[in-house]
C-alpha cells in the first residue's frame, strides 16, 4: 500500500513539472534554388513505318495466294506475256498493299528476293500452271528414245516449274536433279547433246515472257 502511495505522488509531481521544462527550439532553414538552363535542344521527330518489311511480304503472299484467278496473275501462271498496262496495274496493286510506304516496301522486297523483275518475283510465288508446263516440254515426254531416268529428269523440271514458277538453269546441276546422275544433265544425256540443249532452250523460253522491267 505504501509503495502504491509513493508511486502516485511521484507521477503527480512529474505532471506538475512538465510544463516548466525548457523546450528545444529548431532553427528554420529557408532554401532558394534557381534552375540553370544549359541549353535548348530541338526535338527530333522520327517517323516510324506503319508496316514492316516482314508484315508487308506476308500481306503480299496472302493477296497473291487468294487471287490466283486475277487476270494478270492468271496470265503469269499460264506463261502469257503481260502488257504495259498489266505491269502497271500489278505494281500499283502491290504498292497499295503497303499503304503510304508501299513503293519503298515493294522495292525492298524485290531487292531482298533477288528477283530480276517484278513478274519473275510474282510467278515465283504463284507458280506455273502444270498443264502449261507439261505442254512446253511435251515433245521430250513423248520421245521414245529417252531412258526412264531421262524422262524423269524432264518430269522433275515440270514439277519445279509448277511449284516455284521459275528456276535457274544452274538448278539442273543441283539436287534433286543431280540425284539422277552425279555427273549432272550432261552426263545423264550423254550421246544426246541435242536433247539436253533443247531442254535448256525450252527452259529459257518459259522465262522469256517474264519482263526484265523491275518495279
Amino acid at each position: 500500500m505504501l509503495l502504491n502511495f509513493v508511486s502516485r505522488k511521484v507521477l503527480t509531481h512529474q505532471r506538475v513539472l512538465v510544463p516548466f521544462l525548457e523546450k528545444k527550439t529548431r532553427k528554420i532553414v529557408y532554401t532558394s534554388f534557381k534552375d540553370k538552363v544549359l541549353g535548348i535542344r530541338d526535338s527530333v521527330f522520327i517517323a516510324m513505318p506503319k508496316m514492316t518489311g516482314v508484315q508487308y511480304e506476308k500481306k503480299v503472299r496472302e493477296y497473291l495466294r487468294n487471287h490466283l484467278d486475277h487476270l494478270v496473275i492468271h496470265r503469269l501462271r499460264s506463261n502469257q506475256p503481260l502488257t504495259e498496262t498489266d505491269l502497271q496495274g500489278l505494281e500499283q496493286t502491290l504498292t497499295e498493299i503497303g499503304e503510304e510506304d508501299g513503293q519503298t516496301l515493294l522495292d525492298g522486297l524485290l531487292t531482298h528476293s533477288g528477283a530480276p523483275s517484278l513478274t519473275w518475283f510474282v510467278r515465283s510465288l504463284v507458280g506455273m500452271d502444270r498443264t502449261v508446263a507439261q505442254s512446253a516440254f511435251a515433245r521430250f515426254l513423248s520421245d521414245r528414245s529417252l531412258t526412264p531416268y531421262q524422262i524423269r529428269f524432264v518430269e522433275m523440271v515440270i514439277d519445279q516449274l509448277t511449284a516455284c514458277g521459275v528456276m535457274a538453269a544452274s538448278a539442273l546441276y543441283e539436287p534433286p536433279f543431280s540425284n539422277l546422275h552425279a555427273g549432272g544433265p550432261d552426263a545423264l544425256f550423254d550421246g544426246k547433246e541435242k536433247v539436253i540443249e533443247d531442254i535448256f532452250n525450252t527452259l529459257n523460253l518459259v522465262h522469256s515472257s517474264l519482263s526484265s522491267r523491275t518495279a
